[in-house]
């Protein structure tokens, strides 16, 4: 038993209103139009929102952009600082000589894609996206401001812009990250 249609009469008389005060909207005959027979609430109720921009909201918006972006990256994180739209980290790994500026390419796909990105900063595989300081590592190290950084004049005056933090394919081993050494800890006695 169907109890969430009105009348065909009541259905009539709605049709024949005017599309206020969406404008351009037109009534829609073969959607159904349902009566609420009852409203159910609690005492004290407990307002869940979303408050932007903010940590809360930040994955909602983010992740679509973040899946959608293709290429030779290898990670894409859209930054909470940018809101989850304005700031992407790319991860970018270069195979061969050849792809050098393949990455500001990707940027520029990236761009594209997404018009509401103010700001793309491209790392190499060996930078954590996820972690700022790595990032900002990565900014005061690898990136040389004149020569890996490209700005695009957008309209509004605005401008998008491309940091590439990586290192030239010929001179990742000069870039290579100190590594640890080994340490055998059962050397120095029980720390428990």
């Amino acid at each position: 038993m169907q109890e969430d249609r009105l009348s065909a009469r009541r259905q009539q008389a709605l049709l024949r209103l005017p599309p206020e005060p969406f404008a351009g909207a037109h009534p829609q005959p073969e959607l159904p139009v349902i009566r609420v027979t009852a409203v159910t609430h609690r005492k004290n109720p407990i307002l869940q929102t979303l408050i932007g921009p903010a940590e809360e909201h930040t994955p909602l918006v983010s992740i679509p952009t973040e899946v959608s972006i293709p290429g030779r990256l290898t990670g894409v994180y859209c930054h909470p600082s940018g809101s989850g739209l304005h700031l992407a980290n790319l991860r970018f790994k270069k195979h061969s000589p050849g792809n050098e500026g393949s990455q500001r390419q990707a940027a520029l796909t990236v761009f594209a894609a997404f018009p509401r990105l103010k700001h793309v900063v491209i790392v190499d595989e060996d930078v954590d996206i996820f972690d700022t300081n790595d990032v900002l590592w990565a900014m005061t190290s690898r990136c040389q401001g004149a020569a890996g950084t490209v700005f695009l004049p957008a309209k509004e005056n605005t401008c998008k812009t491309i940091f590439d933090c990586t290192v030239a394919y010929g001179l990742k081993e000069s870039f290579r990250r100190p590594e640890f050494l080994a340490v055998d800890l059962a050397k120095y006695g029980d720390f428990t």
